[in-house]
């Protein structure tokens, strides 16, 4: 005869185990630094980064580390182990853990609205792969934007687009372009401007056309951020408590690389959900 009692135990037994072997998708990371804490999500869309800081949180990688740069209104950054018994006169920010991360730059659904977990890199000249520095990040400040200035953007966007096609159209035909200005014929000239400006104009596809979209006009107007660092680094997560400590890290004075004159340290940091 079936012990009901055994069943619902084992039952429940069955239920915790498997609940405690399920990760959660975006987990929490606290930070505690010497000017406060701060709590971070980290997103689910972005696995690669999210699975390797909480590997470097649980091994201890963070602790002790400076914010060796605070810019106002702007960033902080931190992650550079280098920075951990580094002296005032070092100059910090070349650290990692000897590894990169594949960029997972989802746009425009995770852009640099104010609070946003960036994941530092090299530059395009030595990293076109726009490849995350195994470690370092930045929390994302930012200013708010009216809604003109950020028409301005889009429309300087929309300028460099059009002299890149131009540039590659000329390059394309510069043979053709010198033999009609060798021939010094004014109406052979103008008939080819306007022939690779056809060409020109049929390149500019109207689906590439830069535009902000909805969600990143409000969260730009409403709350800030740095939206020319979109497209460009990795969102990777986000701040839901201790903002307040980050614009405090972002306000201290700093010496000529922006690095906090006063030394501002993670104490701990820890994985609060999992």
């Amino acid at each position: 005869m079936l012990d009901m009692k055994k069943i619902i135990f084992f039952a429940g037994i069955i239920m915790l185990l498997t609940a405690c072997g399920k990760k959660a998708e975006e987990p929490l990371v606290e930070f505690t630094t010497t000017e406060g804490t701060v709590v971070v999500k980290l997103y689910k869309d972005t696995p690669q980064h999210r699975d390797n800081m909480v590997k470097l949180v649980k091994s201890g990688y963070y602790d002790g580390l400076l914010f060796h740069k605070a810019m106002k209104d702007f960033l902080v950054q931190t992650g550079d182990p280098n920075s951990k018994d580094a002296s005032h006169n070092r100059l910090l920010g070349t650290g990692g853990p000897g590894y990169t991360i594949p960029q997972e730059i989802h746009y425009p659904e995770l852009f640099h609205k104010r609070g946003v977990l960036s994941a530092a890199r090299l530059s395009d000249a030595e990293n076109p792969a726009k490849e995350s520095n195994g470690s370092q990040f930045y929390f994302i400040l930012g200013k708010k934007y009216t809604p003109a200035e950020l028409d301005s953007i889009e429309k300087e966007a929309y300028e460099k687009q059009v002299e890149s096609i131009w540039q590659r159209v000329i390059i394309l035909n510069k043979d053709k372009i010198n033999a009609v200005s060798m021939q010094n014929d004014k109406r052979k000239m103008e008939a080819l401007q306007d022939s690779l400006t056809v060409l020109a104009e049929k390149e500019i596809d109207p689906k590439k056309v830069f535009h902000f979209a909805k969600a990143q006009r409000e969260a730009y107007t409403k709350v800030g951020g740095v939206p020319f660092m979109d497209k460009e680094y990795t969102v990777f997560g986000e701040v839901v408590r201790g903002l307040d400590v980050v614009e405090k890290i972002s306000n201290e004075a700093v010496d000529m690389n922006n690095r906090p004159q006063n030394d501002v340290r993670i104490l701990k940091a820890k994985i609060v959900k999992e």
